[in-house]
């Protein structure tokens, strides 16, 4: 169940992603400096607390809680605007060269917000869809200062910092690799696309190109599933994806993500994340009723009325006791699943089957290389699960039995979405 301190700012979000300049009803206002500072940790741990500066500006809060929040916003905001100038920086050095360079998430998604200074961005995230191009833009970034890291824990892209520490990931793919290999085909054969359906973004006073609206918002889907399999995701994301579809979007580019999240059987998981937003953030229903089951667009073609007029298997009150179990997944996972120890991934299937595809799965994500070679599987399996044992027992001080407990509670939810 979702406690009071949840729906205190889940209502000051409510108010803080809409522009409309309604006030927050009663249940948003804290009773006390107690429930202000509950509220606001809790907001930290979802990386939201800078958007809660606007709501709370006209209110007599105690001067040390006062301070918190302001000095959370003017962070967010100095911190963006270094990103973004340099993103600009980066984005320029390799559009010089003949590289198609395509911000995701960051500025691009902060821009759909009323403030977008208050939306707070960690590093930049750069996808290079030609793969010809990915290792001559590493190179080009590391004349120009940067230092590739050490340490690469992500398959998906590379790492590099510049003398400030800030970290720069050039995408060669959209995600880590998925447990469903159609899917991993899915997004391979969709990169491309991302290079022929691009946009320039000037809301900032500078230029730079981003993803176009059915390619932004299925990029944000990948990103959001891919920590939702894993540990989780907290709110932020949650207001990403309120904030876009706040916004009037053109009907093609609505039907292009439709048939990308048919394509992709991801239906499932957005609109039980999409149910959410509209029952605890406000999303306007009439904006995303196609992405409800309530209504399926205006496909035109065969195929499209076919897909249209099959039953949508997420409808009324099955949907909304999924969203409630997925909202409270997301408070008790926090901003990337780090609030609670036990929590490590959610599996397609509850069985037997289900843990050892995971498991295998996982092997490949530790030994990429390797695991192509059949004869070393016993080896690299043996190498895992001294991994998972070491790392749950002796770093994070928990059972292995009880991670393999919550995943298996999770994967419950992940079947409901029918994914993949």
């Amino acid at each position: 169940m979702i406690g009071e301190t949840e729906d205190l700012l889940l209502a000051a979000l409510k108010q803080s992603l809409h522009s409309d300049g309604k006030k927050i009803h009663q249940k948003g206002k804290p009773a006390g400096k107690q429930d202000m500072h509950l509220l606001l940790a809790l907001a930290r741990k979802h990386a939201v607390l800078s958007l809660l500066f606007g709501v709370y500006e006209d209110e007599e809060l105690p001067i040390q809680l006062w301070q918190e929040l302001q000095n959370a916003a003017v962070t967010v905001v100095r911190s963006n605007y270094r990103l973004l100038f340099l993103t600009k920086y980066i984005t320029q050095v390799l559009q010089e060269e003949g590289i198609c360079a395509i911000l995701l998430k960051g500025a691009s998604t902060a821009s759909c917000y009323p403030v977008p200074e208050l939306r707070k961005s960690g590093d930049i995230d750069i996808l290079i869809p030609e793969e010809g191009q990915f290792r001559q833009a590493v190179e080009l970034l590391k004349n120009e200062g940067f230092a590739q890291c050490k340490e690469q824990p992500a398959l998906h892209h590379l790492e590099l910092k510049n003398a400030e520490g800030i970290s720069v990931e050039i995408h060669r793919i959209l995600a880590e690799p998925f447990e469903s290999k159609k899917m991993n085909l899915y997004l391979e054969q969709l990169l491309p696309s991302y290079g022929k359906h691009v946009i320039a973004n000037d809301s900032w006073g500078v230029r730079f190109y981003q993803p176009a609206d059915a390619y932004h918002a299925f990029y944000l889907v990948i990103h959001m599933l891919q920590h939702f399999l894993r540990a989780g995701f907290g709110l932020k994301f949650l207001c990403d994806w309120t904030v876009f579809w706040e916004r009037q979007i053109d009907d093609k580019q609505k039907e292009t993500f439709q048939r990308l999240i048919r394509e992709s059987k991801t239906e499932g998981f957005v609109a039980v994340l999409t149910e959410a937003c509209v029952k605890y953030l406000g999303l306007n229903r009439e904006n995303v009723k196609f992405l409800l089951g309530e209504s399926k667009g205006n496909e035109k073609s065969g195929q499209e009325n076919s897909a249209e007029n099959r039953e949508f298997p997420w409808r009324g009150g099955d949907l909304h006791k999924l969203a409630e179990d997925f909202m409270e997944e997301v408070f008790a996972a926090g901003e990337f699943g780090h609030d609670t120890q036990q929590r490590m991934v959610a599996m397609r299937g509850t069985g037997i089957a289900a843990y050892v595809r995971e498991f295998h799965h996982q092997m490949h994500l530790n030994y990429p290389h390797a695991g192509k070679v059949f004869l070393v599987w016993p080896l690299l399996w043996a190498l895992t699960l001294a991994r998972f044992l070491y790392n749950n027992r002796a770093v994070r001080k928990v059972r292995g039995r009880d991670i393999l407990r919550e995943a298996g509670r999770r994967s419950r939810l992940i079947g409901k979405m029918k994914l993949f």
